[in-house]
């Protein structure tokens, strides 16, 4: 089976740039553009974790479906997505999470 990366990709980071471009031009506020995003994470790992453990309970059960394959392939797609929503998470949280790591580096040192 041959899986897409660029074509499923596509809409997302249109969509990233879309929402950021917005929120950067004070059109949207910062709130609503993390929410949107929020909210496609959280979709992207409900399906693909479904579409795994659903594919899960059919591999131990040794039962085969005709929609395994296509169940496999979206599970796939997903999980590229969820990989690429989750980059575009880093960048709206880098400042934040960059403020943890080196206030915990400190505190480490300190010690």
């Amino acid at each position: 089976m041959v899986y897409d990366m660029i074509l499923p990709a596509l809409p997302f980071i249109g969509g990233y740039l879309l929402t950021y471009s917005l929120y950067k031009m004070k059109l949207i506020k910062k709130a609503l553009h993390i929410n949107i995003w929020n909210l496609i994470i959280g979709l992207a790992f409900l399906i693909s974790a479904g579409a795994g453990f659903i594919l899960l309970l059919v591999m131990e059960l040794n039962v085969k479906l005709p929609i395994s394959p296509e169940l496999l392939y979206w599970h796939v797609e997903l999980g590229v997505t969820l990989a690429l929503v989750t980059v575009f998470h880093f960048h709206t949280y880098w400042k934040s999470a960059k403020t943890m790591f080196v206030a915990a580096k400190r505190r480490r040192s300190q010690a």
